[in-house]
């Protein structure tokens, strides 16, 4: 009796199990005084983010490590720029993310204008720009959209 509804299922999204270790970074070079430490585990643990993974000094012997480009260390997978691909691990992107006084952020990689980021969890690795130029130009204003969307994220982990 009641409201009752059958065979209507919700789906909701699945929050990857992430250790509390890896939802803290521990190696940042300067102190940033305006981070939102409760809602950058939020967006790690949501997968929006990729966990601050322990670093390695060296790809390990089963290739599925890939290096950040501006700290030289391994990691089992990496954010993505949304402009170029280029992969960037969490502590050197919340480095390079603005203060509340500065102004937008370039990317580090090509040096387009309003840098965001997205992650497709582990296993989802791209070496390159190449996959993303393969997958052609009916997807321009989709990933505009979702470049809008991340940048607005950042600026509230950032803000907030």
């Amino acid at each position: 009796m009641g409201n009752v509804v059958f065979g209507v299922q919700l789906r909701r999204r699945r929050l990857p199990a992430v250790e509390e270790r890896l939802t803290r970074p521990r190696r940042l070079v300067r102190e940033l005084p305006d981070l939102d430490a409760g809602r950058l585990r939020r967006f790690i643990r949501s997968g929006d983010l990729a966990p601050c993974f322990d670093p390695a000094e060296d790809a390990g012997d089963d290739g599925l490590t890939e290096d950040c480009p501006i700290c030289f260390f391994f990691y089992p997978s990496l954010n993505r720029s949304k402009c170029c691909g280029k992969g960037i691990c969490t502590e050197c992107f919340l480095q390079l993310m603005p203060s509340k006084t500065s102004k937008v952020v370039h990317c580090p990689f090509c040096k387009t204008k309003a840098y965001a980021i997205e992650y497709q969890g582990q296993g989802a690795q791209m070496t390159s720009g190449k996959k993303i130029k393969q997958e052609g130009e009916p997807n321009v204003n989709e990933t505009k959209l979702r470049v809008h969307s991340k940048s607005q994220i950042t600026d509230e982990i950032i803000r907030h």
